[in-house]
């Protein structure tokens, strides 16, 4: 287990300029992000009542990740990475620029917000795996593990920030406010990106198709890697339900206002805070399997009691221990995803598991919606519960590899929750 050191060492990586520089970026991006969130979220239940359309946000932004991950994992190996996520960077200020002004102009209709969700989708799939594999080139190699734990805490300091200034300019200026600030915060992080002077490797001789065969190749031939993605699979597949479902059960179900539905995404914030806190305490005394199988049974509980009450307390105390489950079940996840990672594929091998995780949030979010044309919101919710209890007990008969390098004791970036992780 990684000894913790002491706090001067834990922020030594803020001591590094251009690592500062892109941690700053960085946060303005992700709180952008979940304004972004809420904002999407809340307008759609506006926009339409029905569960299916509702969830199908929460597929358009996750299904360009099963499409375009792979891909992108595989260029980041052959490519000039700071100009590749520039580019990223100034297509998703257009998108979100463009669907700013049509907000502003009311234009926007449920299918028109699918059709930009999922073009934000895209540009978030693309970075993801690139921003992931630039840590190593931006920060000292005696730094990397205290670089790794602060965009953990970046990521989720963001999530509590980020749906409460989201909430309040939903309040005071409406959801075209909130539009606005996140474009802005794309060109946040293209400033932070052109402070960094890289030197790109030369490109090498191996063709795409070649290299993506090879990835793929490679990952159908280790059984631990593959029994991880089951687990993943298990997982997404079931929490899912309740980010595709959560603005169309605040609105219909709860008849809450923006401002409670708001409290809502900060009480889940404010538990993967908490969570991720108990995620160091946890790698202490339990082994990865059981840290993933108690999240789970965490999750699938507060699935069931979200079915039980209308209270508003009681429903952000829920959301709160929902946020504790979710955010040790994903952290640990993509700790053993980096662990059962050949150094040499590491790239293409995270790729897949992006596209395994989101892929799976966008399918299953779908299944959820369309579900719901036979049956209540409230009654999917309790499949949802009953599904991922008992998918979560069978899977303790088939343990996951244990690897031989300790997990860190703090949460990194390993959420691809919602419309995207870093920008």
């Amino acid at each position: 287990m990684m000894q913790r050191g002491p706090s001067s060492s834990t922020f030594a990586p803020f001591t590094e300029r251009l690592f500062r520089t892109l941690w700053i970026a960085a946060f303005i991006s992700n709180v952008g992000t979940w304004m972004q969130n809420v904002g999407v979220s809340w307008l759609a239940a506006t926009l339409s009542a029905s569960p299916l359309m509702i969830s199908l946000i929460q597929t358009a932004s996750s299904l360009p990740a099963l499409l375009f991950s792979y891909p992108a994992g595989v260029f980041s190996d052959h490519s000039d990475r700071r100009k590749f996520l520039i580019g990223l960077q100034v297509f998703l200020f257009g998108v979100t620029l463009v669907l700013t002004i049509c907000s502003w102009l009311h234009w926007l209709d449920i299918r028109l917000l699918i059709l930009f969700t999922f073009l934000i989708g895209i540009g978030s799939a693309l970075t993801t795996p690139v921003w992931q594999a630039i840590t190593p080139e931006v920060v000292s190699p005696g730094n990397m593990k205290a670089a790794i734990a602060l965009n953990g805490v970046n990521f989720n300091l963001a999530r509590a920030v980020g749906p409460a200034l989201g909430g309040i300019m939903l309040v005071l200026w409406g959801v075209k406010s909130i539009f606005l600030f996140n474009a802005v915060s794309f060109l946040a992080l293209v400033t932070g990106l052109y402070t960094w002077k890289n030197h790109p490797a030369p490109p090498t001789a191996l063709r795409f198709r070649t290299t993506a065969i090879e990835g793929l190749r490679a990952v159908n031939r280790s059984p631990a890697f593959k029994h991880l993605l089951i687990r993943t699979v298990s997982f997404t597949g079931f929490v899912s339900i309740v980010f595709a479902f959560l603005p169309q059960l605040s609105k219909y179900e709860w008849r809450q206002n923006s401002g409670q539905y708001t409290w809502l995404w900060v009480s889940l914030g404010i538990g993967a805070l908490i969570g991720s806190q108990l995620y160091g305490m946890a790698n202490k005394w339990l082994s990865a399997s059981k840290i993933v199988f108690f999240s789970c049974e965490l999750v699938a509980a507060c699935l069931f009691l979200l079915t039980l009450t209308h209270n508003f307390y009681c429903l952000n105390a829920v959301m709160m221990l929902t946020g504790i489950g979710w955010i040790n079940a994903t952290s640990m996840l993509n700790v053993l995803a980096q662990q059962h990672s050949p150094n040499e594929l590491k790239g293409r091998f995270l790729a897949v598991n992006v596209t395994v995780f989101q892929g799976s949030i966008a399918l299953s979010s779908a299944f959820w919606g369309y579900l719901s044309k036979f049956f209540t919101p409230l009654t999917v919710l309790s499949i949802a519960a009953l599904g991922m209890a008992l998918f979560s007990a069978v899977l303790v008969f088939f343990p996951m590899e244990e690897t031989t390098q300790a997990p860190t004791q703090s949460v990194a970036c390993a959420d691809p929750l919602l419309q995207y992780q870093l920008k």
